[in-house]
């Protein structure tokens, strides 16, 4: 049986996906954090019966991520690399999706296959946050890009199906559809059976949408443009006797009751927790126990400001999250230059797009940007919320890609094959430098807060020789040592981390660790980082007469074997 080319080239980009992140897996350049260990202290507590709605200690971010982790337990064994094989089998799919959504909306294989391997090969930002796991977001990627795949697809006039003869033009003419995509005429499903998938398809759009929206937040970078498109297309009317708008709004029914259900989990504990799940998407209204959590409130124009100045540099890997410096700035410049020739050709001059695909990519990437300086997204311009759009920038790049190549001919069609090789090439630069220079890929944006693997089970042998299995810590430590001790240390995370030693309650996101440390006869305080609050420690238990040990080890200074008693219970960041 003849294999069709484009599945050949999918097999392609998804052979060089699998050994960018083989690469990256074994460069052991990733560090774990405290947010991955709770990700995976969640996959355990689901294995042993625990249903967490949300990340422990905050009412947003959905336990989608856990769960897959804990088949992955299930399956594999609990570890470190067993999280990162998850997040790298999910960020395969999410790449196998973003080569069908381009190939749906182009129906070319030279758009697929350039934004099939720029996200194969994708910017340090894009590997980061889907290697290291902070609770969703190859999740987002995935749902969303079958959003844009569904959307796209069960929208139309005349909703593409493998029934349909449209081997000349798209559903709205325009770009021609792929040679196979019609089946035989004797294969056409029953007007009953076509009616039933009708069906299905609306509600399961609204269906992915809701289990999105419960996962991530950022599943609105995808469901809204979707949501326009769906609403332009639906209630226009079509042809010379079109039907009634009721009928035409009537699949948008559908679809919301998919959504309901899907992010049934969230709408639950928003109305079981007085709302804290809404609250959270406007911070500045926090109260109760999840108050502090989120991102701080900042005008607009400083959004705006970051915007330009970090977060589209960190858009074309011009600039990684945990750095404030430039990455290759010429070469980064001139890849700026080349998406912004994207945009303006695809704008101006030739669509390899079918119908609606150009208004789909650039009013994803133009909402996104509205979306961001518009909400409290925009507070942290770092780049982890721009990892959605990985995906439409493909495309954009392939967009380019074809243009040129369409237009020139004989040795002028080596123009775009550089230009996609240069773009290509900078993203894998990016990620090796990031991989060879400390502290390497980190999730970490202040380097106080980063603490290196190295002495781990250093300090976890040493611990446990001394049966100091409760204490006092902060929150990158404890939950950090709890699962890679598999519980057998459970610290409170009462310790500030932060430079001016600031501290938010809810840090102490898992409850019974702190209250082991309360009921514990014997404890030990363990600090990173941050002199002053060894110097502040050290005075409070001189003023309490106590004497004590203290052991480095590492970036880890640990106080214990106090007498002639115990320093009262850390509870209160003190």
């Amino acid at each position: 049986m003849k294999i069709s080319r484009r599945w050949i080239d999918l097999a392609l980009v998804l052979g060089v996906t699998a050994a960018a992140r083989l690469l990256l897996l074994t460069s052991n350049s990733v560090s774990f954090h405290a947010d991955e260990a709770v990700v995976g202290l969640m996959a355990r507590h689901i294995l042993q019966g625990a249903r967490p709605t949300f990340f422990y200690g905050q009412a947003y971010m959905g336990s989608l991520d856990a769960w897959a982790v804990a088949l992955g337990f299930g399956v594999v064994g609990e570890s470190v690399l067993t999280i990162r094989l998850v997040q790298s089998v999910l960020y395969l799919l999410v790449v196998t999706v973003g080569w069908l959504v381009a190939w749906r909306i182009s129906a070319n294989r030279i758009v697929a296959g350039v934004a099939g391997l720029a996200l194969a090969v994708p910017i340090a930002n894009v590997a980061l946050y889907t290697t290291a796991t902070l609770g969703g977001y190859n999740e987002t990627l995935l749902l969303g890009g079958l959003l844009l795949w569904l959307g796209y697809g069960v929208s139309q006039p005349h909703p593409l199906r493998l029934s349909e003869k449209m081997r000349g033009v798209g559903a709205h003419g325009g770009a021609p559809l792929p040679e196979d995509h019609g089946v035989r005429e004797g294969l056409r499903p029953s007007p009953t059976r076509e009616r039933t998938n009708y069906i299905v398809l609306w509600f399961l759009l609204g269906l992915i949408a809701g289990v999105g929206w419960w996962a991530n937040g950022l599943i609105v970078v995808y469901a809204l443009p979707v949501g326009l498109l769906v609403l332009y297309r639906v209630l226009r009317p079509q042809g010379d006797n079109p039907p009634g708008i009721l009928q035409r709004a009537a699949p948008l029914l559908l679809a919301l009751a998919g959504f309901i259900v899907g992010s049934a989990p969230w709408w639950w504990f928003d109305f079981t927790h007085n709302h804290a799940a809404l609250a959270t998407f406007l911070s500045n209204s926090q109260t109760g126990e999840f108050s502090g959590i989120g991102l701080p409130y900042m005008p607009p124009g400083q959004r705006a400001l970051g915007l330009v100045v970090a977060g589209i540099p960190a858009l074309v890997g011009m600039r990684f999250p945990w750095s404030a410096t430039y990455f290759m700035l010429p070469v980064g410049v001139v890849v700026l230059v080349i998406y912004g020739m994207a945009v303006y050709r695809l704008l101006r001059g030739h669509n390899p797009l079918r119908p609606d695909g150009r208004g789909f990519v650039l009013g994803m990437l133009g909402l996104f940007m509205v979306v961001f300086v518009a909400s409290t997204f925009g507070a942290d311009p770092t780049g982890r919320y721009f990892v959605p759009l990985a995906l439409p920038m493909g495309i954009l790049l392939g967009t380019l890609a074809v243009g040129l190549w369409t237009q020139l001919s004989g040795r002028g069609r080596v123009l775009p094959v550089l230009l996609v090789a240069l773009v290509i090439g900078y993203q894998a630069a990016g990620q090796w430098s990031a991989a060879s220079t400390p502290p390497g890929l980190t999730t970490q944006f202040d380097p106080v807060s980063h603490i290196p693997n190295d002495d781990d089970d250093e300090l976890i042998a040493f611990l446990t020789e001394h049966e100091l299995y409760n204490g006092c810590t902060n929150y990158w430590v404890a939950f950090r040592l709890a699962f890679l001790s598999d519980e057998t240390l459970q610290y409170s995370a009462a310790l500030p981390y932060k430079s001016n030693l600031s501290y938010n309650a809810a840090d102490n996101r898992y409850p019974p660790y702190a209250e082991a440390t309360t009921n514990a006869a014997n404890i030990a305080y363990i600090t990173t980082n941050l002199p002053e609050l060894d110097a502040r420690l050290q005075t409070a238990f001189a003023e309490r007469g106590l004497s004590y040990q203290q052991t480095q080890i590492g970036s880890f200074q640990v106080y214990y074997d106090f007498t002639p008693e115990m320093p009262l219970p850390c509870t209160r960041g003190e």
